[in-house]
């Protein structure tokens, strides 16, 4: 069972995902001081077997030596929290708290900006990158769970439609821009429809541009796929995107998921298509 190790970006949810590992059987310790972590896992483990622990900012003087005992600790997790900065800025002000790098005189936007910076290198080793923008507490103990269950078991290929309207996805490990394709926005009786009505899905994929675009995608991934799993990775995120995010982009989601799902297990996931706006 691998030791889970949980970090991120202040306000993305970190002491709630430690709660749902506690749930889970997990033994749990928040903020380990990251000069402890290697005595502590060679200990706790055997005392324990399951464990999860939290890292924030404010352990970021020792973050190289973080990056030097992950290296070392096998088998292990590393989840890193991710969520855009205008919720990270609603969440702070709701609960009326600042993020640990911000001083009296400094904004919030500044401080996360930072952190995003000091944060880099750990979230490149990181084997899952979870954006809890959109998530509400269920829906993230769901993500975690979906995560878990894959670790170190099947390769599972996530797909993710969303509306560059509303933010690029972070957790993607590719990105499609499909804003090429036929827009039904522009056809009135098509328009209020989303991706998943079988009209939406014969107007954009009855296009050749489509189909060609589609077994294009879907060959690039199955040549990437085989090597990106030898590197350790339990899952992929590949995120399409449209203006909207409710027609071409849930459509051509749709289309990559059918292409492989014979052959990796596969997830669909169209962030955006309930926002009720319309593509311009």
């Amino acid at each position: 069972m691998p030791t889970v190790i949980i970090t991120g970006i202040s306000g993305a949810g970190k002491t709630l995902a430690l709660k749902f590992m506690q749930d889970l059987g997990y033994f749990c310790v928040d903020n380990l001081p990251v000069n402890l972590m290697e005595r502590f896992f060679s200990e706790e483990r055997r005392r324990h077997g399951k464990l999860a622990v939290g890292i924030d900012i404010r352990e970021k003087k020792h973050f190289p030596l973080f990056l030097k005992i992950t290296a070392k600790i096998k088998p292990h997790k590393i989840i890193f929290l991710e969520c855009s900065t205008e919720e990270l800025v609603r969440r702070f002000k709701a609960n009326r708290r600042k993020p640990p790098l911000a001083r009296a005189n400094q904004n919030i936007f500044s401080a996360l900006g930072k952190e995003r910076i000091i944060f880099e290198k750990i979230k490149a080793v990181s084997d899952m990158v979870i954006d809890t923008s959109e998530l509400n507490p269920w829906q993230m103990k769901q993500k975690l769970l979906e995560r878990l269950s894959f670790a170190g078991g099947a390769f599972q290929i996530d797909i993710l439609s969303f509306g560059y309207r509303f933010g690029v996805p972070s957790e993607a490990d590719m990105i499609y821009d499909v804003r090429f394709l036929p827009n039904p926005n522009y056809n009135r009786l098509l328009a209020p429809l989303s991706g998943e009505h079988p009209k939406i899905s014969k107007f954009v994929s009855g296009s050749a541009l489509y189909k060609k675009t589609l077994n294009k995608a879907a060959e690039f991934l199955r040549m990437i796929l085989p090597a990106y799993k030898e590197t350790g990775k339990s899952y992929f995120t590949v995120a399409v995107g449209c203006t909207g995010g409710r027609h071409r982009s849930v459509v051509f989601a749709e289309g990559i998921r059918k292409k492989l799902s014979g052959e990796y297990g596969t997830k669909v996931f169209h962030r955006d298509i309930r926002k009720g706006i319309t593509e311009r």
